[in-house]
């Protein structure tokens, strides 16, 4: 795993290399590792849309060992983490490098929580799929690369901002400034005001990576800020925390407290309290259950898909988590339901379509059942009218009975011999249901007991 995904790990390591003992290295660090936070966010977003994670072999041979019906995702997530921060990246690091991005953790959240099927509903064809996969573990081994410079370049930028005696060109009046401007401004006067949003993010981003890299980054600040304005404070690090990287967070704390002004320090508790914020456990639930928060997979940034399919596409993902977090009762399989739904709600196209015909053709009682050939039998016309008015084509409407175009064709003329009682049932339901998403009126020749378990399922075509 480890060797296979090491482009993007390179990729760092040749960047701080090269840059060595520059304290540029530091502003450079920032934007490398905004951009595979990024990265991580998006491709991991993608794997869930376009649910690529099931073709994993992995996930595939687990399903296998414990013969489970479907496949796990948290089969696939463990695989690229490690359990030691020196073996490879951890679910501490994913978690952080998702902390600002709200879409990617209410999937990760929902896919978790059902255990099912999650993919995108847009019905596209296959575009790269295993690249979604590939992408993500690149990104996150960059991550992982990028975390473990963060705490040393601080304190190697904070001892040169702190030099006086050393002219340097680059050298603002403030130390997040500097740190805002980056790599590509330096021919930019020193004397330049640096908008506060800009000085923000870049703060945020060095702060994300020191603290996804050592769990203690936030309290050392907080005890060197205290310090630096004569406050008596120590740390509280108790033995159930994870010892390595106190002694990187303690250095890199007490560095920057010593170049930051009190306004400076006061600007980078606000980043730290709102990071805190966006770590939260409600704030979790409360981004799984939201549906107002919109598909992002790329399949939704296509030419043709607009903004009502991304919602909708949101709406059942939030309805498979609200149906898996209902209270378990005694006698009901939640897991079970859970995965009907997500299947149900989430398939492609002709699989929602299917499952509801065979849903709702459950729900009809076996004397209804008989009477359905002659019903379309004798409202042949009517219902061919119908059924292209309501949009839905002969080759779709065959292809979702099961029969072909010509047979469909000839049992709508009402000629040769009556359709059989499983044709004849789902075709009138399909016909109802393609009414129903069109906003037109059923045919009233179809009776109510064949039409009324199509329309009451939770379907969005």
């Amino acid at each position: 795993m480890f060797q296979r995904h090491l482009h993007r790990h390179d990729d760092v390591a040749l960047v701080v290399s090269a840059l060595r003992d520059d304290p540029q290295c530091l502003p450079v660090l920032g934007t490398l590792g905004a951009a595979l936070r990024r990265d991580v966010a998006s491709s991991l977003r993608e794997v869930i849309a376009t649910g690529v994670w099931q073709e994993d072999a992995r996930v595939r041979r687990d399903a296998a060992r414990w013969r489970e019906g479907a496949p796990r995702f948290s089969s696939f997530l463990d695989h690229g983490l490690e359990k030691r921060r020196n073996l490879g990246p951890k679910s501490e690091h994913l978690h952080a490098a998702l902390l600002t991005f709200p879409e990617t953790r209410a999937a990760l959240y929902r896919v978790h929580a059902a255990e099912c099927p999650q993919h995108c509903r847009t019905q596209t064809g296959a575009f790269s799929t295993d690249r979604h996969v590939d992408d993500y573990r690149e990104a996150l081994f960059g991550w992982y690369a990028v975390i473990q410079h963060a705490h040393a370049c601080v304190v190697r930028a904070a001892r040169w901002f702190e030099d006086s005696e050393l002219p340097d060109p680059r050298r603002p009046q403030t130390f997040t400034a500097w740190l805002a401007r980056g790599a590509s401004r330096r021919d930019q006067r020193a004397g330049d005001e640096t908008p506060r949003t800009v000085r923000e993010e870049a703060v945020r981003e060095i702060l994300l990576m020191m603290h996804a890299w050592s769990p203690h980054t936030f309290e050392a600040i907080d005890v060197a800020f205290q310090k630096a304005e004569g406050v008596a404070a120590s740390h509280a690090w108790g033995g159930g925390f994870e010892p390595a990287g106190r002694p990187e967070a303690q250095a890199a704390a007490e560095a920057l407290a010593s170049v930051l002004s009190p306004q400076e320090r006061r600007h980078v508790r606000d980043v730290i309290a709102g990071i805190e914020s966006d770590d939260a456990w409600d704030r979790d639930m409360d981004l799984a259950k939201d549906s107002t928060v919109p598909c992002t997979s790329d399949r939704h940034r296509a030419y043709g898909a607009g903004p009502e399919e991304r919602e909708d596409c949101a709406g059942a993902r939030g309805r498979v988590y609200e149906e898996v977090s209902r209270p378990w009762s005694e006698g009901v399989d939640r897991e079970a339901d859970a995965a009907r739904l997500a299947r149900f709600l989430l398939g492609s196209r002709t699989e929602r379509i299917e499952t509801a015909l065979a849903t709702a053709r459950a729900a009809v009682a076996r004397d209804i059942t008989e009477t359905a050939p002659q019903v379309w039998h004798d409202n042949a016309e009517t219902l061919r009218e119908a059924r292209e008015a309501a949009g839905l084509g002969l080759h779709d409407a065959a292809d979702c009975l099961g029969i072909k175009p010509a047979t469909l064709q000839r049992f709508e003329q009402a000629s040769g011999k009556l359709p059989g009682r499983p044709a004849s049932l789902g075709y009138l339901q399909l016909l109802t249901l393609a009414c129903a998403q069109a906003g037109r009126t059923a045919p009233g020749c179809i009776p109510q007991a064949i039409s009324q378990p199509v329309t009451s399922l939770p379907i969005t075509l």
